[in-house]
C-alpha cells in the first residue's frame, strides 16, 4: 500500500488529470464538427471513468468510497463515466485474515476462538471501509454477521480526507462549478458522513432506530444486534439470507416478485424521506436483500441522514406537487429547502421546472433513448438554472437517483408516478391530519370513502388553510395596533409605502371569506352523505346537499373574483 505521501500526491495527480479532461474536451468543442466532437468527448469521460476506477483499486481505502459516490450522481455526471465507476461496487478486494483476526483480538481482547465456536475466513461481502464475515457465537450458539472494519482504514480515511479537503478548496475558489455547489461544504458532509461510517457503536444507534421506525411494518426485515458484541471497530448482527436484488436468475428460482420488491422498496423510502425524517443514503444493490419470505431486507446502516423537521412537511408537499404537475408549488417548496438562488427569475424557472415534470411523468426507468434524453435535460437544466444544493441534501439526491437505478432493475416497466401516488399520498395525508380530534378524525374517514386517498389530501390541505387564515385573522388585528400605535408615539420614524402591504391585507380577507364559504360546504356535504341512508333524516340530507351546493359556487365564483382583481394589480 503507498505511503501517506504517495497516497497525496495520486490523489492530486488524479484531479488534476480530470483538469487535462476539460482542456481537452473545450478544444474539442471548439475545433470539431458537433457529431465528431460528440463521440470523442464520450471517449474521454470513458477514459476518465476507466482512469479512476483503475487508481481507486490499487490506492483503496476512501477512494473507493469516493468513486461508489461518483457512480452514483449520474444527474450531474456523464453516464459514460459514471458506468466505468459502478464496477467499484463488486470489486473491492478482501483484507488478509490474519490482519482481521488481529483486530478483532484486539477489540475484544480475547482469542478469536474464544468469542467464536466458528469463523469464515473468507468475507461473504467486502466493501471500501469494512467487510463482513459469518461466523458462529459460542455462547447463545447463534449464526451472526460480523463486520469489521478494514485495517488502517481511519489513518487511510485521514489522509485521503485531507487531500480531497484541499482539492475542494481549489474547486471553491478556481471554478464555477466549485462555487455553485460549494464543495467546501459538501466536503465537509461527506468527510462527517465517512466518520459516522466508521464507528460502529454509531451504526448500532442507527440500526435500532431504524428498526423502530420500521417495526409495524411485517415486510420489512431489519437484522437483530448482539449489544454485548459491539466495539467501535466491530459490529455483530443477525445473520439473514437472501437473494441479491441484482441476481434475477436467483430471484426467479426462489419465485420471488421483482414488482413487489421494487414497490417495498421505494414505499419504504418514501416512508424514511415524507414521515420518519432518517434515511438510510447508501441504498446500492449490496445493502439489501431479497429474504426467502418475500421480505425486503436492509443491511447497512453506516450512511444515514436526519432531515430536519420543519423540512420533512416540505419533501411531502414536494412529492405531492410533483405528482400533481404543479410547477408553482415545486418552485415554493423548492425555495423552503434553500435550492434557489435569491437572483433567480422565478417565472422562467416555473416554466422550465413545468417542462421537467412533463418530461418526467412519461418516461419508463429502462435504460434506452428516452431514459438517456431525460438524463440529458436533467443535467442541463441543473447546470443553466439558478440553483444550489445544500450540503446535507446532496447525499439525499444521490441516494434518490441510486434508489431509481436499483428499482429499475426490479422492474424496468414499473408506472412510478402511479406507484407514487398510491403509496405517497395515503403517507402525507397521515403525517400532515392538522387536528387529532375524533369529529375531525370521522370527517376525514367520510371524504376518504367518498373521495379516496387524493381526496383527504386535498380535504387536510384546506383545514391546514382555513386553520393559518384564522391565525392570521386573529393575530392581524393586535399586530396592526401595536404597530400603528409606534408609529403615532413617533417610535417609527419612517414613511413606507404601504399600498402592497394593503394589497395584501386586501387578498388575505378574499381569501378568508373564500374559505368561510367553502368550510361549511365540506361540512355539509359529508353530513349530507352520512345521513343519506337514514330515514328519519334523509329530507334533512337532501337540503343540506343544496345548501353545500350553494355555498360551494358561490365560494368558487368568489375566488375566481379575488384571482381576477390579483391578476389586474399585478399588472399595474
Amino acid at each position: 500500500m503507498p505511503s501517506q505521501l504517495k497516497r497525496t500526491l495520486a490523489i492530486f495527480r488524479l484531479a488534476f488529470s480530470y483538469w487535462q479532461d476539460y482542456r481537452h474536451i473545450q478544444q474539442v468543442q471548439r475545433r470539431e464538427p458537433s457529431r465528431d466532437a460528440e463521440k470523442i468527448i464520450q471517449n474521454i469521460y470513458q477514459q476518465g471513468g476507466i482512469r479512476f476506477r483503475h487508481e481507486a483499486l490499487r490506492l483503496q481505502g476512501l477512494i473507493i468510497k469516493v468513486g461508489q459516490f461518483l457512480s452514483a450522481r449520474t444527474d450531474v455526471l456523464p453516464l459514460t463515466f459514471t458506468r466505468e465507476l459502478q464496477q467499484l461496487q463488486d470489486q473491492v478486494p478482501a483484507a488478509p485474515f490474519y490482519l482481521i483476526r488481529e483486530s478483532l483480538e484486539g477489540a475484544f481482547g480475547q482469542s478469536l476462538y474464544d468469542i467464536f465456536a466458528d469463523f469464515e475466513e473468507a468475507p461473504v461481502a467486502a466493501a471500501s471501509l469494512g467487510q463482513v464475515h459469518r461466523a458462529r457465537l459460542t455462547g447463545p450458539d447463534k449464526v451472526v454477521a460480523v463486520k469489521i472494519r478494514r485495517p488502517r482504514i481511519e489513518e487511510l480515511a485521514k489522509t485521503d480526507l485531507k487531500a480531497l479537503g484541499r482539492i475542494m478548496k481549489i474547486l471553491q475558489r478556481w471554478t464555477n462549478v466549485g462555487r455553485r455547489i460549494d464543495t467546501v461544504k459538501l466536503f465537509e458532509e461527506f468527510r462527517d458522513s465517512v466518520y459516522r461510517e466508521l464507528d460502529y457503536i454509531q451504526e448500532q444507534k442507527h440500526l435500532i432506530r431504524f428498526r423502530n421506525n420500521f417495526s409495524q411494518w411485517p415486510q420489512i426485515k431489519v437484522p437483530h444486534v448482539y449489544p454485548d458484541y459491539v466495539h467501535p471497530d466491530v459490529l455483530v448482527m443477525e445473520y439473514v439470507e437472501g437473494v441479491k436484488l441484482t441476481d434475477h436468475g436467483q430471484l426467479q428460482q426462489h419465485a420471488l416478485n421483482g414488482h413487489q420488491l421494487a414497490s417495498m422498496l421505494v414505499e419504504a423510502y418514501l416512508k424514511q424521506i415524507v414521515v420518519d425524517g432518517f434515511v438510510q443514503i447508501d441504498p446500492h444493490p449490496g445493502n439489501f436483500l431479497a429474504g426467502h419470505d418475500g421480505r425486503l431486507i436492509f443491511l447497512d446502516f453506516g450512511m444515514m441522514s436526519e432531515i430536519a423537521s420543519e423540512h420533512i412537511d416540505v419533501f411531502g408537499r414536494l412529492v405531492e406537487y410533483a405528482l400533481a404537475r404543479n410547477a408553482p408549488g415545486v418552485v415554493d417548496c423548492m425555495i423552503d429547502l434553500g435550492f434557489v438562488r435569491p437572483s433567480a427569475n422565478m417565472e422562467v424557472l416555473t416554466r422550465a421546472v413545468g417542462v421537467m415534470l412533463q418530461q418526467m411523468a412519461g418516461v419508463p426507468l429502462q435504460e434506452g433513448p428516452a431514459l438517456s434524453g431525460l438524463v440529458r435535460d436533467f443535467q442541463d437544466f441543473l447546470y443553466e438554472e439558478p440553483l444550489q444544493f445544500p450540503a446535507q441534501y446532496m447525499f439525499l439526491g444521490r441516494a434518490i437517483g441510486m434508489l431509481f437505478g436499483l428499482v429499475s432493475t426490479l422492474d424496468p416497466d414499473l408506472d412510478w408516478m402511479a406507484l407514487l401516488k398510491d403509496k405517497a399520498l395515503p403517507m402525507i395525508s397521515e403525517k400532515r391530519a392538522p387536528w387529532n380530534n375524533r369529529y375531525y378524525q370521522l370527517l376525514r374517514d367520510q371524504v376518504e370513502q367518498l373521495f379516496g386517498s387524493a381526496g383527504k389530501l386535498v380535504w387536510d390541505r384546506g383545514a391546514e388553510k382555513v386553520a393559518l387564515w384564522g391565525q392570521i385573522g386573529l393575530r392581524l388585528p393586535e399586530s396592526l395596533d401595536k404597530t400603528l400605535s409606534r408609529i403615532g408615539y413617533g417610535s417609527v420614524q419612517t414613511r413606507p409605502d404601504l399600498t402592497p402591504v394593503l394589497r395584501r391585507l386586501d387578498y388575505l380577507s378574499g381569501q378568508f371569506a373564500v374559505a368561510l364559504l367553502l368550510a361549511p360546504a365540506g361540512i355539509l356535504a359529508i353530513l349530507a352523505a352520512l345521513w343519506r341512508n337514514h330515514p328519519p333524516l334523509s329530507g334533512l340530507s337532501a337540503i343540506f346537499y343544496i345548501a353545500s351546493l350553494l355555498l360551494a359556487v358561490v365560494g368558487i365564483f368568489k375566488a375566481l373574483i379575488n384571482k381576477r382583481h390579483l391578476s389586474r394589480r399585478r399588472r399595474r
